[in-house]
């Protein structure tokens, strides 16, 4: 008879799964686990061998649900990435045993393969958005109806790529603006092209527009394309792979060197630098080693991905997420990374200004145009101000200066220093800020990889300083018992 009702439940919940997706995903598990301790408490091992088959069929059902395209998708994504997660870990599982057995040369080529496909999961996404941006920029470009050109671009390919630009021609033969085609037709779209793209529907220069996210990918490109003398995971590698070697050589090897040492002098003690690893690696390993490795497997399997989406998710220009606004918070009251997102920040929003003013806006409606951006949350407060104090009759000049705006933008507004030559200087400060965002990244850099350098330099020198003075005081007992 229990055998009777799971299968009943099986067939109830794969209907529920393709008619009621959000119902069968959130009810499932509850219920699979209720059927498993019913099963247990039976012992019934049939039961508990079929019901963790209604969780599997209920999400190959959601996920296959037909959905209207307005619709809320999270069943679906939810069902997709737990299908993943349970997909991953009898990979990883497997993988493991089987490169366990070659040692150390197993860990050498299990890293390289989990490097290149956090690789290819970052690099793919970005690969897409250029391909779509630079199609329907080709399209705008040659007057050509939109719809049809990317229906044709479509035809031509049978990858990822030719879904995207079916499903962002679906929704402009509804009737929907660009934007809000791509918005709904591409999710992952970079929040940044978004934006640019619904701001400059408003004042009809959306050709210059797609043309300037276009530049912005370009340079973005060329920047990945860059030869690095060093790759920014070198430092994390090299510390984590003298860590290991440290807690090995600490943790079997070192006591025998104490054992040594106080049978030929009881009194005789290792260097200081060696007892202060020694207490290290006890405190790792010994004291407070449950904790520890705790944190290292939470880092491993829910912070690093976790952060992982975070940076890489589209973002939300109209409504930021809670993390993306904690993010902007962080990283504008940092000393460093506060320059970096202001000037990232002015590049987008001078560049809107000049088309805004160029398609004759008034300096309102350009301000205005600006808060669709994709720029960091707190200095959209700051536009959020001068746009007040425009409206208020405030003069525009101080008013950006009162903003906390910089005092280039508001150069470019003064009346009294260059009458009629706003557009102008807008352009000259689209091209400066730029070019010193670029010039400041690669000067960051350039300073703090040598620090870097002699930051590893000197803990690496330390350890092997701390791992091999043993020996020398070993040696240096020995020479004294045999020289009178």
């Amino acid at each position: 008879m229990l055998i009777i009702i799971t299968i009943l439940l099986l067939l109830v919940y794969l209907y529920l799964g393709f008619k009621k997706p959000i119902i069968a995903l959130v009810t499932s598990p509850f219920v699979a686990g209720t059927m498993i301790l019913i099963g247990v408490a039976e012992g019934n091992t049939a039961v508990v061998v079929i019901v963790p088959v209604i969780f599997i069929a209920t999400l190959f059902a959601v996920l296959m649900s037909k959905r209207e395209l307005d619709s809320n998708q999270w069943p679906q994504k939810c069902a997709k990435w737990i299908l993943i997660s349970i997909l991953i870990l009898p990979l990883m599982v497997i993988t493991g045993l089987f490169f366990a057995n070659w040692g150390s040369l197993g860990v050498l080529l299990v890293v390289p393969l989990i490097i290149f496909f956090i690789s290819y999961s970052i690099t793919s996404p970005y690969a897409t958005a250029v391909y779509v941006i630079s199609t329907i920029g080709s399209s705008i470009r040659q007057n050509l109806p939109l719809p049809m050109a990317l229906e044709s671009a479509a035809r031509s390919r049978t990858d990822s790529h030719s879904v995207i630009l079916q499903r962002i021609q679906k929704w402009l033969v509804q009737g929907y603006s660009l934007s809000e085609s791509i918005r709904r037709g591409y999710p992952k779209c970079p929040g940044y092209a978004v934006a640019m793209i619904t701001a400059a529907e408003r004042i009809d220069q959306l050709p210059l527009a797609i043309q300037a996210i276009e530049e912005n990918m370009v340079v973005k490109t060329d920047e990945r394309r860059k030869i690095r003398p060093v790759h920014p995971l070198y430092p994390v590698i090299l510390m984590v792979f003298t860590f290991f070697m440290l807690l090995g050589v600490m943790t079997f090897i070192m006591p025998s060197f104490v054992t040594a040492i106080n049978e030929m002098i009881e009194s005789a003690k290792l260097p200081a630098a060696t007892r202060f690893l020694m207490r290290i690696t006890n405190f790792v390993s010994y004291k407070y080693a449950w904790l520890i490795w705790l944190s290292v497997v939470l880092i491993i399997i829910v912070i690093v991905p976790s952060l992982i989406y975070v940076r890489f998710r589209p973002r939300r220009h109209h409504e930021p997420y809670l993390l993306s606004r904690m993010g902007d918070f962080i990283k504008w009251h940092l000393p460093v990374f506060h320059h970096f997102e202001k000037n990232y920040s002015l590049v987008q929003v001078v560049e809107l200004l000049r088309l805004s003013l160029n398609a004759g806006c008034t300096v309102n409606d350009a301000i205005n145009n600006t808060l669709d951006l994709d720029v960091n949350n707190c200095f959209k407060k700051r536009l959020r101000k001068w746009l007040e104090k425009v409206e208020r009759g405030d003069n525009i000049a101080m008013a950006i200066r009162k903003s906390g705006l910089g005092s280039p933008l508001a150069w470019a507004f003064d009346e009294k220093v260059n009458q009629g030559n706003t557009l102008t200087i807008l352009e000259t400060l689209e091209s400066f800020y730029r070019s010193n965002y670029s010039y400041c990244v690669n000067l960051a850099r350039f300073i703090m990889w040598p620090c870097l350098i002699l930051v590893m330099g000197a803990i690496v020198g330390f350890v092997i300083y701390a791992i091999f003075s043993p020996s020398i005081v070993i040696i240096t007992i020995l020479s004294d018992m045999t020289i009178p």
